[in-house]
């Protein structure tokens, strides 16, 4: 059975926030910095997504047991939607609205676009290439290509903003990387809707892929070297 390139792409995504979402609850308990709850909020919601779609692409090729998991995959984004419009408000709207308003109208949102996929969406195996195939239907894509452009977009904007501000490299590289993987997977999930249906493919698998192990090896821990003085 050929593994499809996706399912190895969105596994290691699930391992990159699961570290993200653990490191960022160990802050939370040091600091008690609120943007580090939203952030452990967001690893553990994005990362189960991210698992929903890839590992059970690397166990079987059941594909009704794939819909399933697909849709289960789907409903973890939503909710990692509204974490994102969370911290997005909170970065750069909480002094112009609050943010009950904004998910009056996100939340409604998204159930609609949740109820409208398990309703005509489908899911596929391409054996060449060898990838998991996700059938959605135009409504479907529209709505998923609006929120994602109106959150993820944003989100990468306000965290390239920080780059300058921030006093150390390592400050820096993570505000770069979590910036552009906000806008390269914002934008590879746009295209593939416009594009390609909604699938991937393995050109924007392996795209994505790199950028999940680029922000997985900014979150491993730093050792300092010691030095011992005679």
């Amino acid at each position: 059975m050929q593994v499809p390139i996706n399912a190895i792409t969105w596994s290691l995504g699930a391992v990159a926030l699961y570290s993200f979402g653990v490191k960022s609850w160990r802050i939370h308990r040091q600091t008690r910095n609120p943007l580090a709850q939203m952030y452990y909020v967001l690893g553990a919601t994005f990362g189960t997504a991210l698992f929903f779609f890839g590992v059970p692409g690397l166990l079987t090729q059941n594909t009704h047991i794939l819909q399933y998991t697909y849709f289960s995959a789907d409903f973890f984004v939503q909710v990692s939607m509204q974490v994102q419009i969370w911290i997005l408000w909170f970065l750069g709207l909480r002094n112009r609205v609050r943010l009950r308003h904004i998910y009056a109208f996100t939340i409604p949102y998204s159930i609609v676009l949740i109820t409208t996929e398990v309703l005509t969406s489908h899911v596929g195996i391409s054996h060449s290439p060898a990838l998991i195939v996700y059938e959605d239907h135009p409504p479907v894509l529209i709505l998923k290509s609006i929120i994602y452009m109106a959150v993820a977009m944003p989100l990468g904007y306000f965290y390239l903003r920080q780059v300058p501000r921030q006093t150390t490299l390592q400050a820096r590289a993570k505000s770069l990387v979590s910036g552009l993987t906000f806008i390269v997977v914002g934008l590879a999930a746009t295209s593939n809707n416009v594009f390609d249906k909604g699938s991937d493919t393995p050109t924007s698998a392996l795209i994505v892929m790199v950028f999940f192990v680029i922000f997985l090896l900014v979150q491993l821990p730093r050792y300092r070297r010691r030095t011992h003085t005679a």
